[in-house]
Order: structure tokens, then sequence, then C-alpha cells
């Protein structure tokens, strides 16, 4: 994917000495904007990723403009409700119909899959991105959100 290649992008800057806040700005809008804009899990594992793999390149938290934290965490907190009401839905449809959206539980199992790597790279971001009772606030809420995921179900097939 192309977000792939934007930390690599700014870490050439930076060791050629021509990155400029400029491009940094620039490139944290852009990242903002994609995040704040997308639903679909799997891409947005890409931006959480190529998001906290840019901070990292650019020095960590206090080189990122102060906007951009607060917007980024904002975002997060949206996109984590949105996930937790999806899979209380997904949950209570699977128990009364046994099905959701004509997809079985294997079908479902795959795209709590690909939510779990979202929630990695967003759980990576926000200990790159937070500290203190933040950090541990936001670890809780996403913890709680993968809770609600119905990935017990092997466990509950074999027993």
């Amino acid at each position: 994917m192309i977000f792939r290649i934007v930390p690599r992008l700014l870490d050439c800057g930076k060791s050629s000495n021509t990155l400029t806040i400029q491009m940094v700005t620039a490139t944290f809008n852009q990242l903002v904007s994609c995040i704040r804009s997308e639903s679909d899990a799997s891409f947005l594992n890409s931006l959480y990723k190529c998001f906290t793999d840019s901070l990292l390149v650019i020095g960590g938290r206090l080189n990122l403009p102060q906007e951009y934290r607060h917007t980024i965490i904002d975002i997060t907190k949206h996109h984590l409700q949105a996930l937790a009401d999806k899979r209380k839905g997904r949950s209570i449809r699977l128990t009364r119909i046994g099905e959701v959206d004509g997809l079985d539980k294997e079908d479902v199992s795959l795209y709590e899959q690909l939510e779990e790597f979202m929630l990695q790279e967003m759980e990576r971001l926000s200990s790159e991105l937070l500290d203190g009772n933040e950090k541990q606030v936001m670890r809780i809420a996403i913890s709680s959100v993968r809770d609600l995921g119905l990935n017990d179900w092997d466990d509950d097939d074999n027993a």
C-alpha cells in the first residue's frame, strides 16, 4: 500500500536534512484526514501503522504538532465507539438469527481478525503518543472493545 512509503519518505527527508515542518504538517494533516474519514478496519490498520511509524521517524510525540495529537486521540475514540457498537450489534444478530448480513460465524470471525489488527495498531499508537493516565485509559478502552468480539466461538464449539 501507498501508506507504507510515507514513513520512509519522512526518513529520507530527515536523513538528508531537507525535512521541514511544513512537510511534517502536510503529512500528518493528510493522515489525520484519511483516518477520520475511513471506516474499513483493514485500511484503518494501515493508516494507524503509517501514523505511528511516521511519528517515530520524526522523533516521537514531542515533535508532533500538538493539534494532531488531540485530533488523532479524538478520532481514535470515535472509531473505538463505532467498533464497539458494530460488535454489539453483531453479537445480538448472531444470537437471535444465527447470522449477520448473510455471514456465518466463521465469516464474522475473519472480520474480527481484521479489526484485531486495527486495535493492535491503535494500541501501538497510544503507547507512543500518550503517557501516564491517558495511556492507561486508552488501553482499557481498546481492551473493552476487544472483549466485545465474538472471537471465543472456537472454544464454545469445542465445549
